[in-house]
């Protein structure tokens, strides 16, 4: 998966609240397989104009260049709070549309890199041949195999903050307290959707490592 590592200093002067939502949104259209390219480590015109023009491209908020072009500038500049106000509601429904908008096509690849495609096909509860299948796109991706596949490009964009891929494979195996002892794999067992009670519960605990919520007492 695309790295993404954006030091403190590498911040544009945008505010902080500007600077998480846009760093969510990167990461959550890099999980997704519809950002690629190089490494990211600057939040900087360059990289906003690549992002404007992938979502645009996958047919994610048509209207993104405009969302994101008081972003856009190089260098950076400060913006005044009112279009601070503006983009940041821009950029929650950006944020919106992805949560909203499954890529297979473009998931698959991203999901194989991180999970590899024996643990993806125990995640996903399809077998090995019908996963290579769909990937290559020989075959059409079911519409609940293609939930499940967005919900775990999700999932992967709440733990990327703090996880490398081989730390995103082990927190999936690994029991956890607020999980009742059970690993998230084991939480989802077989046949799972997203709307299932231990999908939730699983996405809920990964949203804590993005600040997305509390972790619950």
């Amino acid at each position: 998966m695309l790295e993404i590592r954006i030091t403190p200093e590498a911040l544009p002067p945008w505010g902080p609240t500007l600077g998480a939502t846009l760093a969510a949104l990167l990461t959550r259209s890099v999980a997704m397989g519809v950002l690629g390219g190089k490494p990211v480590t600057r939040l900087d015109g360059a990289v906003v104009k690549r992002l404007a023009t992938a979502l645009q491209r996958h047919g994610i908020g048509a209207n993104a260049g405009l969302i994101l072009a008081p972003l856009a500038d190089e260098p950076a500049k400060a913006i005044d709070e009112a279009t601070q106000r503006r983009v940041a509601e821009g950029l929650v429904r950006l944020n919106d549309a992805l949560e909203a908008s499954a890529t297979p096509s473009t998931e698959w690849p991203s999901m194989r890199g991180v999970f590899g495609d024996d643990l993806l096909v125990e995640l996903l509860g399809v077998g090995a041949s019908s996963l290579r299948r769909y990937a290559s796109g020989e075959r059409a991706t079911p519409d609940d195999v293609a939930a499940r596949l967005h919900w775990l490009a999700m999932v992967v964009a709440d733990l990327a903050g703090g996880y490398n891929d081989f730390g995103i494979r082990r927190w999936f195996e690994r029991p956890r307290n607020q999980l009742d002892g059970k690993s998230p794999r084991q939480v989802l067992g077989a046949s799972w959707t997203p709307d299932d009670a231990g999908a939730t519960r699983v996405r809920a605990l990964a949203s804590v490592l993005s600040g997305a919520q509390p972790l619950a007492a």
